[in-house]
């Protein structure tokens, strides 16, 4: 979550001002900001990675700073390089107060302000539970207790991600003739249904073929992807198991069992989240011939062998160790985990994306109880 973006800039009055030079439309920002901050960034936010494009020292708490870049290009200001205060680079000047995290400026950039703030104060809660499960794992707690910490701060969590989402959703349904919704698309995309992000991204509206769009097209295509898939059969791939032995999928689907391929990796949090809910599916239906083959986007092989030895995931794991570019991901055009297929006894898939309840209710509705 954006958190209202903290906050980048442009230097002072009689401060000194790096910046590219960049064509396109000319910024002009003032503003305040909290003490001890000497310098403030104007970040690039339009794809996957924000970047600096332009930075200010700050005197006396104040900066100023003019440049230029994107007609409409999504832009942050922030003294963090991480949360920032976003705005649109539409040539209307803009004044920014960083400690209180506010920004005035076109009426469209005030109102998305207004919205940041917002959504900010949703999940500034959500900021706290992730510290304190960071503070626990910093700690040396036991893999069990770091588990029970996350089975006690999911539910609270997906409360918040929930209340995010339906107000970025709303927001995005009121604003559908301007570019304010660009801002919020990331925050629903993970968590809405396939039909809801298709609307959110229909090239009818204003905002759907802006630039930062991109992932959510990429991530869009991705699940057009994975519906053509079903009712299709699984694709075999060769990848080594943890001590190095190259195994084909072929090997454990279409064996006359069910079968989950699970996309997941270590450094995943909510992978790891989601694993007591794979593991109790497992374990409760591996005696009727249920399978679980683990694909994981890991790089580091003592990473992936510790986590599946700490969570007891006692079913086959697959990788090549490469990561986002792994056969698997390439092969079945995964760009986000978790992710999975179920594949029936004939090797066909027949369903994707089971998550916590979901997958324990199809495969009772597979077993029978």
């Amino acid at each position: 979550m954006r958190s209202i973006l903290s906050t980048l800039a442009f230097a002072v009055i009689t401060l000194t001002a790096c910046a590219q030079s960049i064509p396109g439309t000319e910024y002009s920002i003032k503003g305040t900001c909290q003490a001890g901050i000497s310098k403030v960034y104007v970040m690039d936010v339009n794809g996957n990675r924000p970047t600096a494009i332009d930075s200010a020292t700050v005197e006396d708490g104040k900066f100023a700073l003019k440049g230029s870049a994107e007609k409409d290009a999504l832009l942050g200001l922030t003294v963090t390089k991480k949360e920032y205060c976003a705005f649109f680079n539409d040539g209307t000047p803009i004044v920014a107060d960083l400690e209180k995290k506010t920004l005035t400026g076109s009426e469209q950039n005030t109102k998305l302000n207004a919205y940041d703030r917002e959504i900010d104060a949703l999940g500034s809660e959500a900021q706290a539970l992730y510290a304190q499960f960071t503070k626990a794992q910093q700690s040396g707690m036991s893999e069990a207790e770091l588990q029970k910490l996350a089975n006690e701060l999911g539910p609270k969590l997906n409360d918040i991600s929930e209340s995010v989402s339906l107000r970025s959703l709303e927001i995005i349904k009121e604003n559908k003739d301007n570019l304010i919704p660009v801002a919020f698309v990331n925050n629903v995309m993970y968590y809405v249904e396939f039909p809801v992000l298709q609307e959110i991204l229909n090239e009818k509206y204003a905002y759907a073929k802006h630039p930062a769009l991109a992932p959510a097209r990429q991530y869009l295509a991705m699940l057009v992807k994975k519906a053509g898939i079903i009712g299709k059969p699984f694709t075999d791939l060769t990848e080594n198991d943890v001590n190095g032995n190259p195994h084909k999928l072929s090997e454990y689907c279409g064996k006359g069992n069910y079968v989950l391929i699970d996309f997941w990796a270590s450094w995943c949090g909510p992978c790891r989240a989601e694993m007591p809910h794979v593991k109790a599916a497992y374990d409760k239906y591996k005696s009727k011939g249920f399978n679980v083959v683990g694909l994981s986007f890991d790089n580091k092989l003592e990473n992936w062998k510790k986590a599946i030895a700490e969570m007891q995931l006692d079913w086959v794991h697959l990788s090549d160790l490469k990561g986002w570019q792994s056969v698997a991901g390439q092969v079945y055009g995964i760009r986000s985990i978790p992710a999975s297929y179920l594949v029936d006894p004939t090797g066909k898939i027949i369903a994707a994306d089971l998550r916590g309840e979901q997958l324990e209710a199809k495969l009772r509705e597979i077993y029978g109880e």
